[in-house]
Protein backbone atom coordinates (compact mmCIF):
# COMPACT_ATOMS: atom_id res chain seq x y z
CA UNK A 1 0.00 0.00 0.00
CA UNK A 2 3.13 2.03 0.97
CA UNK A 3 4.64 1.97 -2.40
CA UNK A 4 1.34 2.32 -4.11
CA UNK A 5 0.49 5.85 -2.66
CA UNK A 6 4.03 6.70 -3.11
CA UNK A 7 3.72 5.87 -6.92
CA UNK A 8 0.71 7.68 -7.26
CA UNK A 9 1.68 10.77 -5.36
CA UNK A 10 4.86 11.09 -7.95
CA UNK A 11 2.49 10.65 -10.84
CA UNK A 12 0.34 13.69 -9.67
CA UNK A 13 3.85 15.41 -8.57
CA UNK A 14 4.67 15.02 -12.30
CA UNK A 15 1.53 16.14 -13.95
CA UNK A 16 1.46 19.15 -11.58
CA UNK A 17 5.05 20.08 -13.32
CA UNK A 18 3.93 19.10 -16.42
CA UNK A 19 0.93 21.87 -16.66
CA UNK A 20 3.68 24.58 -15.54
CA UNK A 21 3.83 25.34 -19.26
CA UNK A 22 4.79 28.33 -20.63
CA UNK A 23 3.55 29.38 -23.62
CA UNK A 24 6.04 28.39 -26.99
CA UNK A 25 6.28 32.40 -27.72
CA UNK A 26 7.62 32.91 -24.24
CA UNK A 27 10.76 31.41 -26.14
CA UNK A 28 10.51 32.65 -28.94
CA UNK A 29 10.81 36.16 -30.40
CA UNK A 30 9.53 36.92 -34.23
CA UNK A 31 11.99 38.87 -35.26
CA UNK A 32 12.91 41.00 -38.79
CA UNK A 33 16.36 41.57 -40.48
CA UNK A 34 17.59 44.98 -41.09
CA UNK A 35 20.44 45.95 -43.30
CA UNK A 36 22.37 48.83 -42.03
CA UNK A 37 24.61 50.78 -44.46
CA UNK A 38 27.35 52.82 -43.45
CA UNK A 39 29.37 55.84 -45.63
CA UNK A 40 32.72 55.99 -44.71
CA UNK A 41 33.98 58.66 -47.57
CA UNK A 42 33.87 61.23 -45.05
CA UNK A 43 35.95 59.34 -42.81
CA UNK A 44 40.28 60.00 -43.45
CA UNK A 45 40.35 55.66 -44.47
CA UNK A 46 37.71 53.29 -44.37
CA UNK A 47 38.30 51.38 -40.87
CA UNK A 48 38.76 47.44 -40.53
CA UNK A 49 35.93 46.92 -37.91
CA UNK A 50 33.17 48.92 -36.69
CA UNK A 51 31.07 48.84 -32.96
CA UNK A 52 26.87 48.94 -33.41
CA UNK A 53 25.51 50.85 -30.50
CA UNK A 54 21.34 49.56 -30.73
CA UNK A 55 19.01 50.98 -28.36
CA UNK A 56 15.33 49.42 -28.36
CA UNK A 57 12.56 51.81 -26.63
CA UNK A 58 14.62 53.64 -24.05
CA UNK A 59 16.15 50.35 -22.83
CA UNK A 60 20.12 50.00 -21.88
CA UNK A 61 21.80 49.53 -25.35
CA UNK A 62 23.41 46.25 -27.24
CA UNK A 63 26.43 46.77 -28.92
CA UNK A 64 28.54 43.82 -31.44
CA UNK A 65 31.35 44.39 -33.43
CA UNK A 66 31.57 43.35 -37.37
CA UNK A 67 34.50 43.70 -39.24
CA UNK A 68 31.59 44.05 -42.25
CA UNK A 69 31.92 47.87 -42.60
CA UNK A 70 29.99 48.51 -45.32
CA UNK A 71 26.88 46.88 -44.04
CA UNK A 72 25.72 44.40 -42.05
CA UNK A 73 22.53 43.17 -40.94
CA UNK A 74 20.71 43.34 -37.79
CA UNK A 75 17.61 40.97 -36.30
CA UNK A 76 15.78 42.48 -34.38
CA UNK A 77 12.02 42.25 -32.77
CA UNK A 78 8.94 45.11 -33.10
CA UNK A 79 9.63 47.93 -30.97
CA UNK A 80 11.32 51.94 -31.72
CA UNK A 81 15.12 51.80 -31.78
CA UNK A 82 17.81 54.42 -32.09
CA UNK A 83 21.48 53.11 -32.95
CA UNK A 84 24.75 54.53 -33.20
CA UNK A 85 28.48 53.39 -34.88
CA UNK A 86 31.62 53.89 -34.19
CA UNK A 87 35.07 52.59 -36.20
CA UNK A 88 36.78 49.93 -34.36
CA UNK A 89 35.91 48.74 -30.76
CA UNK A 90 36.19 50.53 -27.61
CA UNK A 91 39.58 48.27 -26.82
CA UNK A 92 41.49 49.45 -29.80
CA UNK A 93 41.66 53.10 -28.76
CA UNK A 94 44.32 53.85 -26.45
CA UNK A 95 44.09 58.02 -26.22
CA UNK A 96 40.08 57.81 -25.40
CA UNK A 97 38.30 55.91 -22.81
CA UNK A 98 34.49 55.48 -23.41
CA UNK A 99 31.50 56.57 -20.61
CA UNK A 100 28.06 55.50 -20.58
CA UNK A 101 27.88 53.85 -23.68
CA UNK A 102 24.73 51.41 -22.90
CA UNK A 103 23.02 54.73 -22.69
CA UNK A 104 21.97 56.73 -26.01
CA UNK A 105 22.02 60.30 -24.64
CA UNK A 106 24.54 59.86 -22.48
CA UNK A 107 27.19 58.51 -24.47
CA UNK A 108 30.96 59.67 -24.17
CA UNK A 109 34.06 59.68 -25.35
CA UNK A 110 36.66 61.00 -22.94
CA UNK A 111 40.43 61.74 -23.68
CA UNK A 112 42.71 59.84 -21.82
CA UNK A 113 44.83 61.13 -19.46
CA UNK A 114 49.15 61.28 -19.04
CA UNK A 115 51.61 61.80 -16.65
CA UNK A 116 54.21 64.79 -17.54
CA UNK A 117 56.70 65.93 -15.08
CA UNK A 118 57.59 69.04 -17.06
CA UNK A 119 53.74 70.19 -17.38
CA UNK A 120 53.86 69.31 -13.20
CA UNK A 121 56.91 71.46 -12.34
CA UNK A 122 56.11 74.32 -14.88
CA UNK A 123 52.72 74.59 -13.09
CA UNK A 124 54.41 74.09 -9.69
CA UNK A 125 52.90 70.82 -9.09
CA UNK A 126 55.46 68.08 -7.19
CA UNK A 127 52.55 65.52 -6.38
CA UNK A 128 52.37 62.97 -8.85
CA UNK A 129 49.23 63.21 -11.45
CA UNK A 130 47.31 60.04 -10.42
CA UNK A 131 44.27 62.50 -9.47
CA UNK A 132 41.83 62.93 -12.68
CA UNK A 133 39.76 65.20 -10.95
CA UNK A 134 42.35 67.87 -10.29
CA UNK A 135 42.27 69.83 -13.48
CA UNK A 136 46.24 71.18 -13.06
CA UNK A 137 46.79 67.03 -13.11
CA UNK A 138 44.04 67.06 -16.03
CA UNK A 139 46.77 66.78 -18.92
CA UNK A 140 44.96 64.56 -21.74
CA UNK A 141 46.57 62.23 -24.92
CA UNK A 142 46.44 62.49 -27.91
CA UNK A 143 43.01 61.04 -29.44
CA UNK A 144 42.72 58.61 -32.49
CA UNK A 145 40.56 59.20 -35.14
CA UNK A 146 36.60 58.48 -34.05
CA UNK A 147 34.15 58.07 -36.64
CA UNK A 148 30.76 58.28 -35.52
CA UNK A 149 27.83 57.85 -37.76
CA UNK A 150 24.19 58.01 -36.28
CA UNK A 151 20.80 56.86 -37.84
CA UNK A 152 17.57 58.54 -37.67
CA UNK A 153 15.53 56.85 -35.58
CA UNK A 154 13.04 54.07 -36.35
CA UNK A 155 9.95 51.64 -36.00
CA UNK A 156 9.67 48.35 -36.82
CA UNK A 157 5.91 46.85 -36.12
CA UNK A 158 4.44 43.74 -35.27
CA UNK A 159 2.95 43.61 -38.85
CA UNK A 160 5.71 44.13 -40.24
CA UNK A 161 7.64 41.21 -38.37
CA UNK A 162 4.59 39.07 -39.23
CA UNK A 163 5.20 40.27 -42.79
CA UNK A 164 8.77 39.38 -42.59
CA UNK A 165 8.47 36.24 -41.45
CA UNK A 166 5.56 35.43 -44.03
CA UNK A 167 8.14 36.43 -46.76
CA UNK A 168 11.25 34.83 -45.08
CA UNK A 169 9.47 31.47 -45.04
CA UNK A 170 8.42 31.59 -49.24
CA UNK A 171 11.86 32.35 -49.69
CA UNK A 172 13.69 29.77 -47.46
CA UNK A 173 11.33 27.71 -48.76
CA UNK A 174 12.34 27.97 -52.81
CA UNK A 175 16.23 28.84 -52.24
CA UNK A 176 17.00 26.46 -49.01
CA UNK A 177 18.26 22.61 -49.47
CA UNK A 178 15.77 19.93 -51.31
CA UNK A 179 14.80 17.09 -49.47
CA UNK A 180 12.73 14.30 -50.91
CA UNK A 181 9.25 15.81 -51.29
CA UNK A 182 10.89 18.77 -52.48
CA UNK A 183 10.09 21.03 -49.89
CA UNK A 184 13.05 23.32 -48.25
CA UNK A 185 15.04 21.23 -45.50
CA UNK A 186 14.68 22.50 -42.18
CA UNK A 187 18.49 22.53 -41.98
CA UNK A 188 18.97 24.60 -44.93
CA UNK A 189 21.18 27.37 -44.29
CA UNK A 190 20.45 31.19 -44.39
CA UNK A 191 21.44 33.01 -47.10
CA UNK A 192 23.35 36.52 -47.14
CA UNK A 193 21.04 37.39 -50.13
CA UNK A 194 17.71 36.63 -48.02
CA UNK A 195 15.27 39.88 -48.46
CA UNK A 196 15.38 42.30 -45.32
CA UNK A 197 12.04 44.12 -43.93
CA UNK A 198 14.42 47.43 -44.56
CA UNK A 199 17.43 49.23 -45.19
CA UNK A 200 18.98 52.12 -42.47
CA UNK A 201 21.61 54.57 -43.86
CA UNK A 202 24.40 56.72 -41.52
CA UNK A 203 27.39 58.31 -42.63
CA UNK A 204 30.40 58.51 -40.42
CA UNK A 205 31.83 61.55 -39.65
CA UNK A 206 35.32 62.11 -37.79
CA UNK A 207 34.75 64.11 -34.64
CA UNK A 208 38.54 64.45 -33.76
CA UNK A 209 39.89 67.84 -35.20
CA UNK A 210 43.36 68.75 -36.01
CA UNK A 211 45.28 71.67 -34.37
CA UNK A 212 48.26 73.03 -36.27
CA UNK A 213 50.05 75.42 -34.16
CA UNK A 214 53.03 77.87 -35.88
CA UNK A 215 55.79 79.24 -33.78
CA UNK A 216 58.26 82.14 -35.37
CA UNK A 217 61.49 82.72 -33.94
CA UNK A 218 64.49 84.92 -34.09
CA UNK A 219 67.87 83.59 -33.61
CA UNK A 220 66.68 80.00 -34.53
CA UNK A 221 70.61 78.44 -34.58
CA UNK A 222 70.21 78.75 -30.98
CA UNK A 223 67.07 76.70 -30.42
CA UNK A 224 67.59 73.03 -29.13
CA UNK A 225 64.22 71.68 -28.60
CA UNK A 226 60.66 73.23 -27.65
CA UNK A 227 57.82 72.39 -25.41
CA UNK A 228 54.63 73.65 -25.25
CA UNK A 229 51.14 72.98 -23.51
CA UNK A 230 48.03 74.41 -24.71
CA UNK A 231 45.38 74.40 -21.79
CA UNK A 232 42.00 74.82 -22.19
CA UNK A 233 40.77 72.49 -24.79
CA UNK A 234 37.51 70.27 -24.90
CA UNK A 235 38.23 67.07 -22.49
CA UNK A 236 35.39 64.99 -24.10
CA UNK A 237 33.00 64.58 -26.95
CA UNK A 238 29.19 63.52 -26.48
CA UNK A 239 28.70 61.20 -29.55
CA UNK A 240 25.30 61.31 -29.91
CA UNK A 241 24.82 65.03 -29.40
CA UNK A 242 27.44 66.01 -32.13
CA UNK A 243 29.32 68.20 -29.65
CA UNK A 244 32.11 68.78 -26.76
CA UNK A 245 31.42 68.90 -23.05
CA UNK A 246 32.05 71.87 -20.91
CA UNK A 247 35.03 69.53 -19.54
CA UNK A 248 38.35 70.80 -20.16
CA UNK A 249 42.02 69.50 -20.99
CA UNK A 250 45.34 70.60 -21.38
CA UNK A 251 47.04 69.01 -24.31
CA UNK A 252 51.00 68.90 -24.78
CA UNK A 253 53.01 69.28 -28.38
CA UNK A 254 56.30 67.85 -28.08
CA UNK A 255 56.86 66.91 -31.78
CA UNK A 256 58.16 69.84 -34.41
CA UNK A 257 59.41 70.44 -37.42
CA UNK A 258 61.79 73.40 -37.76
CA UNK A 259 62.06 75.47 -40.81
CA UNK A 260 64.63 78.39 -41.78
CA UNK A 261 63.30 81.45 -43.69
CA UNK A 262 65.76 84.23 -43.89
CA UNK A 263 68.44 83.77 -46.48
CA UNK A 264 71.06 84.29 -43.34
CA UNK A 265 69.56 81.59 -41.57
CA UNK A 266 68.09 83.75 -38.25
CA UNK A 267 64.26 83.47 -38.57
CA UNK A 268 62.36 80.18 -38.69
CA UNK A 269 59.41 78.64 -38.01
CA UNK A 270 58.37 75.36 -35.76
CA UNK A 271 55.50 73.55 -36.56
CA UNK A 272 53.25 70.71 -35.60
CA UNK A 273 49.71 69.36 -35.57
CA UNK A 274 48.07 67.35 -33.05
CA UNK A 275 44.63 65.90 -32.54
CA UNK A 276 42.06 66.74 -30.17
CA UNK A 277 38.44 67.25 -29.51
CA UNK A 278 38.84 70.94 -30.44
CA UNK A 279 36.68 73.60 -27.90
CA UNK A 280 34.62 73.13 -25.33
CA UNK A 281 30.71 73.98 -25.38
CA UNK A 282 30.67 73.26 -28.94
CA UNK A 283 32.11 76.27 -29.74
CA UNK A 284 32.93 76.31 -33.11
CA UNK A 285 33.52 80.53 -33.60
CA UNK A 286 36.19 82.19 -31.78
CA UNK A 287 34.79 86.20 -32.33
CA UNK A 288 34.49 88.22 -29.48
CA UNK A 289 35.49 84.57 -27.23
CA UNK A 290 37.53 85.48 -24.29
CA UNK A 291 41.71 85.06 -25.06
CA UNK A 292 41.62 84.02 -21.12
CA UNK A 293 39.69 80.41 -22.66
CA UNK A 294 43.28 79.20 -23.69
CA UNK A 295 46.24 79.72 -22.62
CA UNK A 296 49.50 78.46 -24.47
CA UNK A 297 52.46 78.13 -22.83
CA UNK A 298 55.93 77.71 -25.08
CA UNK A 299 59.33 76.99 -23.56
CA UNK A 300 62.32 77.01 -25.69
CA UNK A 301 65.77 74.66 -24.48
CA UNK A 302 68.95 76.64 -26.14
CA UNK A 303 71.85 74.58 -27.37
CA UNK A 304 73.73 75.34 -23.92
CA UNK A 305 71.10 73.14 -22.73
CA UNK A 306 70.67 75.38 -19.78
CA UNK A 307 68.76 78.26 -20.97
CA UNK A 308 65.22 78.53 -21.09
CA UNK A 309 62.81 81.02 -22.86
CA UNK A 310 59.45 80.80 -21.83
CA UNK A 311 57.07 83.16 -23.43
CA UNK A 312 52.68 82.52 -22.34
CA UNK A 313 50.23 83.72 -25.00
CA UNK A 314 46.52 83.93 -24.62
CA UNK A 315 44.92 82.63 -27.54
CA UNK A 316 41.21 82.18 -26.33
CA UNK A 317 40.11 84.20 -29.76
CA UNK A 318 43.25 83.84 -31.63
CA UNK A 319 42.35 80.85 -33.68
CA UNK A 320 41.23 80.33 -37.18
CA UNK A 321 38.77 77.45 -37.53
CA UNK A 322 38.11 75.89 -40.87
CA UNK A 323 35.74 72.95 -41.84
CA UNK A 324 37.73 71.13 -44.43
CA UNK A 325 35.40 67.95 -44.92
CA UNK A 326 37.39 64.87 -43.52
CA UNK A 327 37.79 66.38 -40.61
CA UNK A 328 35.47 68.01 -38.17
CA UNK A 329 37.31 71.12 -37.40
CA UNK A 330 41.02 72.50 -38.32
CA UNK A 331 42.27 74.68 -36.06
CA UNK A 332 45.31 77.50 -37.07
CA UNK A 333 47.11 78.77 -34.72
CA UNK A 334 50.19 81.38 -35.03
CA UNK A 335 52.45 82.94 -32.62
CA UNK A 336 55.47 85.02 -32.23
CA UNK A 337 58.34 85.66 -33.15
CA UNK A 338 60.26 85.14 -30.01
CA UNK A 339 63.53 86.64 -29.76
CA UNK A 340 65.89 84.17 -28.37
CA UNK A 341 69.59 85.43 -26.80
CA UNK A 342 72.15 84.12 -28.22
CA UNK A 343 73.41 80.91 -27.34
CA UNK A 344 77.38 79.62 -27.78
CA UNK A 345 75.93 75.94 -28.07
CA UNK A 346 77.68 73.79 -26.05
CA UNK A 347 77.77 69.84 -26.85
CA UNK A 348 74.46 70.45 -28.72
CA UNK A 349 74.07 69.30 -32.25
CA UNK A 350 71.12 70.32 -34.54
CA UNK A 351 67.44 70.87 -33.54
CA UNK A 352 65.35 68.45 -31.28
CA UNK A 353 62.05 67.82 -32.90
CA UNK A 354 61.23 65.54 -29.97
CA UNK A 355 62.49 65.52 -26.51
CA UNK A 356 61.04 62.60 -24.15
CA UNK A 357 61.50 64.38 -21.18
CA UNK A 358 63.71 67.18 -19.78
CA UNK A 359 66.11 67.54 -16.72
CA UNK A 360 63.52 66.81 -14.05
CA UNK A 361 64.14 70.80 -12.74
CA UNK A 362 66.25 73.21 -14.32
CA UNK A 363 66.98 76.24 -11.80
CA UNK A 364 68.23 79.11 -13.70
CA UNK A 365 66.93 82.72 -14.84
CA UNK A 366 64.61 83.32 -17.59
CA UNK A 367 65.28 86.06 -19.51
CA UNK A 368 62.93 88.61 -20.09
Amino acid sequence: MRITKYILSLVVLIAAIGCQRRPLEYFYRPEAKIILKVDWSDFPEKPTGMTVFLFKDGEAGQAFSTSDVDQTELNISAGRYKLFVMNQSMTEFGGITFKDMSSYDDAEAIISKVTSKWYAIMKGVIASQEGEGDELHGVGAQPEDLGIAIADEFTITEDEVKNFEYEYAKWRKGHGKKDGDGEAADDAPVDKDAPALRTISAVAHNVVSRLHVKIYFHNIPTLYSVRTSMEGLADSYLLTKNTTSQKEVAQLMEKWDIHVTSPDGVDGYVETTIHTFALPNGEKSVTGRDPQKNVFTVQALHKDLKTITEEVYTVGDKFKISFPGKIRMQMDLEVGPINLPYSPGGDAGGFISYVEDWDDVIDVPIPI
